[in-house]
């Protein structure tokens, strides 16, 4: 071999020397980059999986909070609140029938506002609890003195505000959603007429799902079942049908339907009654006479003098308009 191949040759071993060498530094700094960038990206996967867990337990735990604040439906220590103010009334130990009555339809609102998913916030719990509690703060002598209901139930005013209180306001705000929510399905409806309909709702609902319960109630405390409620009737002509509600005035002639008009008829026979519209003859008409059962009256109407609201037990038509 020459002394040009040669030299050729180691030329052509060191320049392959040095492109190995530049390959393999390349490489390493290639892998030192890679692991630089992979492990920021580590980090934030791993802060942001701790950041995710603690989200979904807090969300747990103020679930969990929650939770534990929702009275039961039936509660009875507001039975046993009722038992100890008709007491003081009565000087026994009893419950009085309305007493349980008014103790079901808190109940009943209360568990017919559940079932459709309305839940109070706490602002709205804490101003329920704090209207509640400014109840306690005026005199009455058909009830105790709120120190006095303390003895008789034998609690302190944390007792009475964690075991009477908040139950109670809890039940309240919800009964306020309830009646918001209900706007929406009775549009254009007189304000008694719209509360006794979403009340029959409530206590139908309770009375489905709680029966049981309520019959057991009513041992224990020796409600009667049965409603001595005097009925009364009202006679009258039909002069005017809504989507909820029909209006009976009495006195009119059937020659004055379509004659006049309803204020008219209203302020001339110095009457009118609205009643729900419920379990009435589908052929009810404007004009007919008919006769309506009820046992109370559930509103007035303080821009009509002549006008207020009752509830309905039964019906029916008399005379059919011509």
């Amino acid at each position: 071999m020459s002394k040009m191949d040669a030299r050729v040759v180691r030329d052509l071993s060191e320049s392959k020397k040095r492109v190995m060498t530049n390959v393999v530094q390349h490489l390493q700094q290639r892998h030192e980059k890679k692991s630089a960038k992979r492990w920021p990206y580590g980090a934030l996967a791993m802060i942001l999986s701790v950041c995710i867990g603690l989200f979904i337990y807090q969300q747990y735990n103020e679930q969990q909070q929650q939770a534990s604040t929702i009275p039961p439906v039936l509660d009875e220590r507001i039975l046993e609140l009722y038992l100890q103010l008709d007491s003081f009334m009565n000087g026994k130990n009893r419950l009085y029938k309305a007493s349980f009555d008014n103790f079901l339809y808190l109940e009943s609102t209360f568990a017919y506002a559940q079932s459709k998913k309305l839940v109070p916030t706490q602002e709205q719990v804490d101003k329920a609890l704090e209207q509640f509690m400014q109840e306690w703060s005026y005199e009455d002598d058909t009830r105790p003195t709120y120190d006095k209901l303390l003895q008789m139930l034998q609690v302190t005013n944390e007792g009475f505000i964690e075991n009477f209180g908040k139950p109670i306001a809890y039940k309240m705000a919800t009964f306020d959603l309830l009646w918001e929510a209900s706007q929406a399905d009775y549009k254009d409806v007189s304000s008694p007429i719209r509360t006794w309909l979403v009340e029959q709702e409530a206590m139908n609902y309770l009375e489905q799902h709680y029966h049981k319960d309520i019959a057991s109630l009513r041992e224990k405390y020796k409600i009667p079942e049965k409603d001595s409620q005097m009925k009364l009737i009202r006679s009258g002509t039909v002069l005017a049908i809504k989507e909820h509600e029909f209006l009976v005035v009495s006195g009119v002639l059937a020659s004055e339907v379509g004659q006049k008009s309803v204020d008219e008829l209203v302020q001339k026979h110095s009457n009118g009654t609205w009643f729900p519209l419920v379990d009435v003859p589908q052929t009810l008409s404007v004009g007919d006479r008919v006769e309506v059962q009820y046992r109370q009256s559930i509103g007035n109407d303080d821009a009509q003098p002549f006008i207020d609201y009752k509830d309905i037990v039964e019906m029916k038509i008399v005379k059919e308009s011509p």
